[in-house]
């Protein structure tokens, strides 16, 4: 009977001390979720923001998700931030693609690095011809690997009026240097067409359905394409088609930013566990 008693005495108190341990487990992981989210926020380099909202993550913190994944995002996309990228022209060749740093979507912008988010507004500010983005731009085209002189072309905008507030600064920047040759006056505007990226449906708009390619630019054989920034790659390809028909060879594409893909769910999980490992 007594050895029963003893039985039950042990049960209790091991259900006691589990219980006692799950809870403070329990409270210590529901601090360390918050002292991981203060790493991420305040982290000195990408390696150190990535770090903390991963675990951050891991520990519970669902709010973490979209930080980890904007920190993360070389994880998530083939194309890397001034790195050459092999580009589909398009015309069954692949030519060099180089992008400063990752766009984000408003919607998701305020989760985006410092420095995706900087970017970011440069980008809309470069669009409304607010910002000389010269200095990117220089990088980026140092990137692409291409000697020689260069034609510098732009792509069409909507309409000719924003096409000349937001490349003729930049234009008028890389005529100093001997080895880039911009060809701002390439095109003539004869009409008026939606804006791309106020669109809902951009697949439906035409880039070059309101412009005729110049005299002065037909049969340019060495030629690198300028955008602010490239989203599926879609309307480059279908202006370097139109390029090629006037007998203009486009050798590169350089871009300010790269739309950010936020991946699913799912993924984020996994490259979180995957990297914890």
């Amino acid at each position: 009977m007594e050895e029963i008693h003893y039985f039950i005495i042990l049960a209790v108190l091991a259900y006691i001390v589990c219980h006692i341990l799950y809870w403070w487990g329990n409270h210590w992981k529901e601090r360390a979720k918050y002292a991981y989210m203060i790493i991420g926020q305040h982290g000195k380099n990408e390696e150190e923001r990535e770090w903390g909202y991963r675990n951050a993550l891991l520990a519970g913190e669902q709010k973490a998700l979209m930080f980890y994944a904007c920190a993360a995002m070389r994880k998530f996309m083939d194309d890397q931030p001034l790195t050459p990228t092999p580009f589909d022209d398009g015309q069954g060749k692949t030519i060099p693609f180089v992008f400063y740093d990752y766009y984000l979507p408003m919607r998701v912008r305020n989760f985006g690095t410092e420095e995706q988010q900087e970017l970011s507004w440069l980008v809309n500010e470069f669009k409304e011809g607010r910002k000389d983005a010269t200095p990117y731009f220089l990088t980026a085209i140092a990137r692409l690997g291409i000697s020689g002189n260069l034609t510098v072309l732009f792509m069409p905008c909507s309409n000719e009026h924003n096409y000349y507030l937001r490349f003729s600064p930049l234009a008028k920047q890389l005529a100093r240097y001997k080895e880039l040759h911009p060809e701002l006056y390439g095109m003539t505007y004869i009409a008026r067409r939606k804006s791309k990226h106020k669109s809902v449906d951009r697949s439906q708009i035409s880039v070059s359905s309101n412009i005729v390619i110049d005299a002065n630019v037909v049969g340019k054989q060495n030629c690198i394409l300028i955008d602010d920034v490239c989203t599926t790659g879609n309307s480059i390809r279908a202006h370097i088609a139109e390029l090629k028909n006037y007998g203009v060879h486009v050798v590169g594409v350089v871009c300010l930013g790269r739309t950010a893909l936020i991946p699913s769910h799912e993924k984020i999980m996994d490259q979180a566990r995957k990297d914890n490992k």
